[in-house]
This record gives structure tokens, sequence and C-alpha cells, in this order.
């Protein structure tokens, strides 16, 4: 049974544990950008995703640039990288000063095969608002969701987010842009 991704994170967001490091004032607009990541992501709205992509990640980036390379690497057949269709928070660790990692329960889609496991949602709070540098299992093969409930878990060791998501620094993908309309 699919759960709709809001209400997942509505029952998510009513419980401050995932929110507790996070400051007060922060914490809403948090829950409802990730809301706003997650339905992008599962809906494959990639213009949208991109007004919710951190500045590290877009590398530069325009727009019209992200979208082709999204398209190109997230078709329904073939893709490089698999789409986030849900995530349910559980916990946030502090990555750096203003960035999160935020642990929970995954559910995504590769090529029309879905998988589920611990994943995280890397946050960013720059220009006085929260951006994504991206997404990933913490393990392959994945780690089952259960293990967040355990106490002794522990993060995985740090990722590098730092730099363009893999879909903009994959040179080896092609994808075409449209003209601009006259």
């Amino acid at each position: 049974m699919l759960v709709s991704v809001s209400s997942v994170l509505a029952f998510s967001a009513d419980s401050p544990k995932w929110l507790s490091p996070i400051t007060a004032e922060h914490r809403d607009a948090l829950a409802k950008r990730l809301d706003a990541y997650v339905k992008a992501y599962n809906s494959k709205d990639w213009a949208k995703l991109f007004g919710l992509i951190s500045d590290a990640a877009r590398g530069g980036t325009a727009q019209d640039t992200f979208v082709a390379r999204m398209k190109a690497t997230h078709r329904r057949d073939f893709s490089n990288n698999p789409d986030l269709m849900e995530f349910r928070p559980d916990r946030t660790a502090n990555a750096e000063r203003a960035e999160y990692d935020v642990y929970g329960c995954g559910k995504a889609r590769h090529e029309g095969r879905e998988f589920n496991g611990v994943a995280l949602v890397h946050v960013v709070f720059e220009h006085n608002d929260w951006f994504f540098s991206g997404w990933s299992f913490t393990g392959f093969p994945n780690e089952p969701c259960k293990a967040l409930s355990d106490t002794s878990w522990e993060p995985p060791g740090p990722m590098e987010w730092n730099r363009p998501m893999e879909e903009l620094r994959n040179p080896g993908v092609q994808f075409h842009i449209d003209a601009p309309k006259k």
C-alpha cells in the first residue's frame, strides 16, 4: 500500500525527534521543503526540483541544462540513478555548520524495480532557506528501515556533498536542450 508523501511527512513533522537538532524557528520550513523535495523527485518535476537544490549540488548549472540532465538520467526503462519516491525522516545529524544529514526510511524506483531501506537526504541552510544536495541509501545492499529503531544504530561515515550532483558530473550522459521558443 502506498502512502502519500505529504501524509508521511506531516505525521513525521508532528514528532520533534528528527527535527530536534534544527533550531525551532527553522523546523517547519525544513519539513515543508523536504516534503516538496520528495514530491518533486517522485513526480519527476525537474524544474521544481532545481529550485530546491543547493548551490554546490547545482555546480553552476543552468535550469534548462539541469532539467535535460535529469530527464536523461532518470528515464523509466533505463536510468543511471534511482528516483526517490518516499522518505520518512527519523533522525538528523549535524554534518557541518549549516548542513545536516536527515536519515530515514526511503523508497526508490530504479528501472521499474522498487527498493526500500535506510536513506539520507543532505540539507543545507543557505540564502535564508533549506536546500538539498542530494540523497542516497546508506549502503548496498540497502540497510533495512527497522535498523533505525535500534538505539545503537549509527550513521555511516560522512559522504561527499560539496560538489555537483552525480547527474551533473557524468559527462557520458547524452542529453538535448531545445532551442528557446521565439
